[in-house]
């Protein structure tokens, strides 16, 4: 895989380096737009308080200024987002990278005060009587927000009192976001022994699609070793995390109960019972999740699958060889272009234009994502790639993420922020067309077992670990709410989650899964988990109404995108699709799909 030592990030049209004076400047902005909104923070305050008995009358006088601020705020966003995304992208290649480290501190120091500073003003707006706030959103400087506001307005009951507000955003640099800091360098410097080899976390996980039944063993003992290393700071991490948030929750309550499934699902756009709708239904399926892992167990010849065999790759009878990146650009390409050319275009630019990170290097973090520049309105993807066929497809996720961002380059930067449910949904159609594609490709009928594999892997993924994440971080905020919860429970919360969604298709259950999956230690979001399977069903749903509409359906695509920054995800189907998602009609027609997709595997 030499061809991977140049696949890297060129990131010189944002900043040379990190001593371009372009930096400088750009963190300049945020220290004057800081200055001036506190200049006005007695006048907001003020005005809060003439709320309190229902006086307007200096509100509508100061109307002007409210949109200018609030313009200056959107405005001041994409410049700091501008300068973060690049020191992250940085750290996500080398975790050890001190001068990232050291702009990544000093922006997240700039930005607490930044966001202390407009907390009155954005408060002011959001307590604001709809006339008055019919008129700020009448202005083209300010009516991108339309919906952002509208979905912050739903929270007024738990809104605290506009000092508590401002503490609490002070608070959080050093209390809530510090500990996801933390798993994050803890993670990113932490070393594991496979076999003799000393790599880093990122190197150990590829391991897991590697066709050595114990290599991929190795791999996950190693792993689970050495956090088991760091157990005690992991543990200290989701304790502080959600005693966080469940103090928070709990303090917001007091006009009417906030609870932390309502919360996410807030933040999220959909209802609780949407969500009750999607768990529940998968529940009832999960049977059909335990009878594909029952078969992959089979065709591995194991009488049970171990936790490192959940991403093996097909047991074909001749060793798969690597794909090369150009040659996984291609296939991509390839898929994407049945759809529409436009999509295959944009990940051949991807490539051309080095926007795609996945060189092994040291001390790289984990996992893959996609993040992109709101300035210049470019996309970037990460991921470690090693030639694997799960790599290709994880490749293809993430470049499904970019086209979705891609597409909504011409919107206003608020519309394009979609909460995680529907984040998922072009990632995981770009997955499943380039499957399909492949499909229709093989050449003989162990390429097509294999890639079917790909497509049922995906099953026992999102329809059966993804929610025993679900279940372990409910049962475990649950338990914080009582009390600190010890290494010890938080081991057997995590094997209790298992055993309901897995029940005996595994050989062992994984005691360390809540301490090596990073989803549970990020700060910034609660249940990052059960939008991956909102996001595989739902683009399944999508993908199933391909042939039906044919060339109009790239179009609709596009459109369904676009809204999904300024619609709740409820309205997005019901508009696009006619379909209701708080029913579970709706997910039992995408279960229905995984389940043909199985049954043709079987007959092979």
């Amino acid at each position: 895989m030499n061809d991977l030592q140049t696949i890297s990030w060129d990131n010189t049209n944002i900043y040379k380096d990190f001593n371009d004076p372009q930096i400088e400047k750009d963190l300049a902005l945020v220290v004057e737009s800081t200055a001036i909104f506190e200049s006005k923070e007695a006048l907001y305050k003020n005005l809060i308080n003439q709320l309190e008995t229902n006086n307007t009358t200096d509100l509508y006088k100061n109307l002007e200024l409210t949109i200018e601020l609030y313009h200056r705020y959107l405005e001041t966003n994409i410049t700091y987002y501008q300068v973060m995304v690049y020191s992250m992208t940085a750290l996500s290649v080398n975790t050890q990278n001190k001068e990232a480290k050291n702009l990544q501190a000093r922006g997240q120091k700039l930005w607490t005060n930044y966001l202390k500073a407009f907390k009155p003003i954005s408060i002011c707006v959001q307590r604001s009587p709809t006339d008055f706030l019919t008129l700020f959103l009448d202005d083209k400087r300010t009516k991108e927000l339309h919906f952002a506001l509208g979905r912050q307005r739903e929270q007024n009951d738990h809104l605290l009192s506009t000092n508590e507000e401002v503490l609490l955003t002070g608070f959080a640099l050093d209390g809530l976001s510090a500990w996801g800091k933390l798993y994050n360098e803890i993670s990113g410097a932490l070393k594991v022994n496979v076999d003799g080899e000393t790599m880093a976390l990122s190197s150990a996980n590829n391991l897991y699609s590697n066709p050595d039944r114990k290599k991929r063993e190795s791999a996950y003992r190693a792993i689970n070793e050495g956090w088991r290393g760091q157990e005690i700071s992991a543990c200290a991490i989701l304790n502080s995390i959600n005693g966080w948030r469940n103090e928070n929750y709990k303090v917001r309550s007091t006009k009417k109960q906030l609870h932390y499934l309502d919360q996410t699902c807030h933040a999220a756009n959909i209802t609780r019972t949407t969500l009750d709708a999607l768990m529940n239904t998968t529940f009832d399926k999960r049977a059909f999740g335990q009878e594909v892992l029952r078969t992959m167990a089979r065709d591995l010849n194991v009488p049970q699958m171990g936790p490192w065999d959940l991403m093996a790759p097909y047991p074909a009878k001749t060793t798969a060889s690597k794909i090369s990146f150009p040659k996984a650009i291609e296939i991509i390409k390839a898929a994407f272009s049945e759809v529409d050319p436009s999509m295959a275009d944009f990940a051949q630019m991807m490539a051309d234009k080095k926007w795609i990170d996945c060189a092994p290097s040291e001390n790289r973090a984990q996992g893959a994502y996609c993040t992109g520049y709101a300035k210049v309105r470019e996309t970037r993807v990460f991921m470690t790639y090693d030639g694997s066929m799960k790599n290709v497809i994880t490749l293809a996720h993430e470049i499904g993420h970019a086209y979705h961002n891609w597409v909504m380059k011409d919107l206003p930067i608020s519309e394009c922020s979609y909460p995680m449910t529907l984040a998922e949904t072009a990632s995981i159609f770009a997955e499943t067309v380039v499957r399909d594609y492949l499909l229709k490709t093989s050449e003989s009928k162990d390429e097509l077992k294999a890639i079917l594999w790909q497509e049922i892997q995906s099953v026992q993924s999102l329809m059966i670990n993804i929610p025993a994440r679900y279940e372990f971080e409910k049962r475990f905020v649950e338990k914080r709410l009582e009390k600190n919860v010890t290494v010890e429970e938080t081991k057997n919360i995590m094997i209790e989650g298992q055993k309901i969604w897995y029940g005996d298709t595994l050989s062992e259950y994984d005691e360390m899964f809540w301490a090596s999956k990073l989803h549970f230690s990020m700060s910034e979001r609660s249940f990052y988990n059960y939008p991956y399977l909102f996001g595989y069903l739902f683009s399944l749903g999508i993908y199933s109404k391909r042939e039906a509409l044919g060339k109009d359906f790239h179009a609709r695509y596009v459109e369904l995108l676009k809204d999904t920054g300024r619609m709740t995800a409820e309205n997005l189907v019901k508009k696009h699709f006619n379909e209701d998602i708080s029913k579970s009609d709706f997910w039992l027609r995408s279960i229905a799909i995984a389940e043909k997709a199985f049954e043709k595997y079987k007959s092979l």
